[in-house]
């Protein structure tokens, strides 16, 4: 820790509420931010994951843990059933740890960005998280740290992407929620994209997907296939008592299987990057899954699977002549 001591990492503590921390105190604020993963995790940290989690090497990770059980010898190591060791902090080992003006500036700034998509849900949830990281900051550091706020969310955005604007309602989300949460049955109303009216329809809830649009991942009580249900088309949404057997899901292993949140079954993807485009494309995540291969003349190939082959050409297509689909073959040409 190239010399911290203890009395250094209770210093940047203490001073972390107000602005940000001299150059000098980074290696404890790295100490700082292990401290509050370890303490926000029920299951605890394995050590890669920590390691992930900071951005640092293994034997890194390693000095920190050590330097964390000198400061608070309440660390706690666990053993779980995968014979992986965790650590994690108790509750009660610790003091009450600062507020970063960068976390609620994020915080706010997004919330801005969701609410302009139409996520009002979401949205209000930041603003919320927000409002209570102000509420447990003392009234001294929060006036220091207004001005910081203020400059943070006035020099960040995003920015504007087309699209269409997803209309998902607080009260909407909560019931959502709650069908989800407690594994019970969906009564609602639907109209698919092709009818005139919609229908009544009963629902075994999963997950929520956010893509261009919110969907619903759910199956009907009468089968177990799992179905996307585009959220701006439901209405009528009543959480019944009645709960069902929620089978094994995974929601990103599900969205993997398409390119955006087209179901379909998948197909082997093969792209070809000219060499004029290998270093943008390399940049790129295509699939969670993808593995690239730079080739001798300079261009990339991307491999990965997937099904969305309609929603993988309409990508292709702003990449121009730059992008080769070697296959499927099906993929539409536009």
């Amino acid at each position: 820790m190239n010399g911290e001591t203890g009395n250094d990492i209770v210093v940047a503590l203490s001073r972390g509420a107000g602005h940000c921390l001299p150059v000098r105190y980074e290696p404890a604020m790295r100490l700082l931010r292990l401290v509050t993963l370890l303490a926000g995790s029920r299951t605890g940290l394995t050590l890669d994951e920590m390691a992930t989690e900071l951005e640092v090497g293994r034997r890194t990770v390693e000095r920190l843990r050590d330097r964390l059980q000198d400061v608070f010898p309440q660390l706690e190591a666990i053993d779980g059933d995968d014979r992986v060791r965790r650590w994690r902090l108790p509750r009660g080992a610790l003091p009450v740890l600062p507020v970063q003006p960068t976390t609620i500036a994020t915080l706010e700034t997004v919330s801005i960005e969701l609410a302009g998509r139409g996520e009002a849900a979401r949205a209000s949830d930041l603003r919320e998280a927000a409002a209570t990281l102000r509420a447990m900051m003392s009234p001294d550091a929060l006036r220091m740290a207004e001005p910081d706020i203020e400059a943070l969310m006035q020099a960040e955005g995003s920015a504007a992407q087309p699209g269409p604007k997803l209309k998902l309602d607080r009260d909407t989300l909560l019931l959502l929620r709650e069908a989800i949460l407690g594994m019970r049955k969906l009564q609602l109303k639907y109209r698919p994209a092709e009818a005139k009216r919609a229908t009544a329809r009963l629902l075994c809830p999963y997950a929520i997907l956010y893509g261009r649009r919110a969907y619903l991942v759910a199956h009907t009580d009468t089968t177990t296939e799992m179905r996307l249900w585009r959220i701006d088309r439901i209405s009528e949404i009543e959480v019944q008592p009645d709960l069902f057997n929620r089978q094994e899901f995974d929601l990103a292993t599900y969205a993997s299987q398409s390119f955006g949140v087209f179901q379909e079954p998948p197909q082997d993807v093969v792209l070809r990057f000219i060499p004029e485009a290998a270093d943008e494309a390399a940049d790129w995540v295509f699939h969670p899954h993808q593995t690239m291969e730079r080739q001798p003349d300079g261009s990339l190939i991307v491999r990965f699977r997937c099904g969305g082959m309609q929603e993988l050409d309409w990508h292709l297509y702003t990449w121009g002549t730059a992008a080769t689909v070697l296959t499927p073959k099906r993929i539409i040409t536009v």
